[in-house]
């Protein structure tokens, strides 16, 4: 008669310390230095498109950004002419006409006045290898925009 009162007993705990587990595993914080893409948010670059942004852009705080496509994966790398050492190359995703997003969070809008392209970029110091002046660091607050000229 004992072990009819300890079996339900013990399946009850069980299930209690399941549904902990499980609650746990919701209430984690979600790490907060990478921006999730998923494949159903992802926006399909054209031919056009693609021509459009595969340039160099030379940027406000002096550095230049190399755009360039591989099998239709699209990169970016920001150029310094003062260093000798090339920065990594980031990879951006597609989101909309002219915006890609990194991992890390930075994004990127590309338009067309018709004679060249511009891009402007936000939480730029999210980006490996830029360089920020001490004056746009602190007028910033917390996110830094570069523009191209």
């Amino acid at each position: 008669m004992h072990t009819k009162r300890v079996l339900p007993l013990l399946a009850a705990l069980f299930a209690l310390a399941g549904g902990t587990a499980q609650a746990q595993t919701a209430i984690a914080p979600q790490s907060t230095d990478s921006v999730r893409v998923t494949s159903g948010a992802a926006y399909h670059v054209t031919a056009q498109e693609a021509f459009a942004i595969e340039q160099q852009y030379r940027l406000s705080n002096g550095q230049r950004l190399e755009i360039h496509q591989q099998e239709n994966h699209f990169f970016g790398r920001l150029i310094d002419d003062r260093e000798w050492q090339k920065k990594a190359s980031v990879q951006i995703y597609p989101t909309g006409p002219g915006q890609f997003v990194s991992k890390k969070g930075a994004t990127f809008v590309f338009s067309n006045d018709g004679e060249r392209g511009h891009v402007t970029i936000d939480d730029a110091q999210l980006l490996p290898g830029l360089h920020v002046s001490a004056d746009m660091r602190s007028a910033s607050n917390g996110g830094i925009r570069v523009v191209s000229r």
